[in-house]
């Protein structure tokens, strides 16, 4: 379902426009939902993002949770991370990191992909094995799946779908593997005691780079669900905003990787393609680091590129899904 509507005001987005929008892609009171967001492509906003989470919480009202990445890339380059729950930033944009400071908010325990949940799920969500992998069906993606989670992409393509990640993991994809990790943890309490993590990663490709000649192309599956009417998708401000099932994405995953299990990327020798999609516009970011060090690029959904809003080099977002 399509709606090219804009929002957008000459005064900027107010929660009751965020609202508005929220509740034109579908998302409704009792949701569970998985957000992953770039400010920056919604244009200005009275409020910032306080503003966005305040709209969500107020749409999925008291029954719903708010579910987002606080993934910390920055425990990779470390030699002996000590993980800390309680103050470690969220490396995923600034949205995610206002819900992580939420003074309701409770997060998951994980070497890199961990989450920040608001509402009445959040602590099934959230309280689950850290020595599991990440997506484990008894991990927070498992539990998300079994409560019917939607995925809500603010101003994003799938690329920073993570539960692309999860469907690889479920249709267990041959070049990825699960890597075991004896790290440390701070406690609430502030006591450091060892613990036994897993972490999800590409196997090794020749020349060490992370993906070798094959990146992630997570708009092919993204297009197909388009494709069969199981995303909806509208626009708030100059951001496109799509909202499908996980389950619908893990259902067609395991279908289309029993064919091809490179479904989930591109083309041999193709690093820098990636499939395009019919609405909104497509802008890359430029290159930047992530926590870890690695020069990455972001995939933003727009609907007019001259309308990005551009923030200072001081205060880029490291990441966003």
């Amino acid at each position: 379902m399509t709606n090219s509507e804009n929002y957008q005001n000459t005064s900027g987005l107010s929660q009751a426009d965020i609202v508005q929008g929220l509740g034109q892609v579908g998302l409704k009171v009792g949701d569970t939902v998985l957000v992953h967001s770039a400010m920056r492509t919604f244009g200005y906003i009275q409020g910032g993002a306080k503003t966005i989470v305040a709209a969500l919480l107020e749409v999925l009202g008291s029954t719903g949770t708010l579910v987002v990445p606080t993934f910390t890339f920055a425990h990779e380059a470390e030699k002996d991370p000590i993980i800390d729950p309680q103050n470690d930033r969220s490396e995923m944009g600034i949205i995610t990191e206002t819900v992580r400071l939420h003074p309701k908010a409770l997060r998951s325990i994980a070497f890199r992909h961990s989450f920040a949940a608001v509402g009445r799920r959040a602590r099934i969500i959230t309280q689950v094995d850290p020595a599991l992998s990440p997506f484990d069906l008894r991990s927070s993606f498992g539990v998300m799946l079994a409560l019917n989670t939607q995925v809500l992409l603010l101003g994003l393509t799938y690329a920073t779908s993570t539960s692309h990640h999860f469907a690889e993991w479920i249709c267990d994809v041959p070049y990825r593997h699960a890597i075991s990790l004896d790290v440390r943890l701070r406690r609430p309490d502030g006591t450091i005691v060892r613990q036994k993590m897993t972490d999800y990663r590409p196997k090794p490709s020749k020349g060490s780079s992370y993906y070798g000649t094959r990146h992630p192309d997570f708009n092919r599956l993204g297009r197909m669900l388009e494709e069969r009417d199981l995303v909806s998708i509208t626009s708030i401000g100059n951001a496109v905003v799509r909202r499908f099932a996980m389950r619908d994405l893990i259902d067609l995953a395991q279908i289309e990787a029993a064919k091809d299990c490179n479904i989930f990327r591109t083309e041999e020798g193709q690093p820098d393609y990636f499939t395009p999609l019919d609405f909104g516009k497509i802008i890359l970011s430029e290159e930047m680091l992530d926590g870890a060090g690695r020069p990455v690029r972001y995939q933003w959904s727009v609907l007019d590129e001259k309308k990005l809003f551009v923030r200072s080099p001081a205060v880029k977002e490291k990441g966003n899904h």
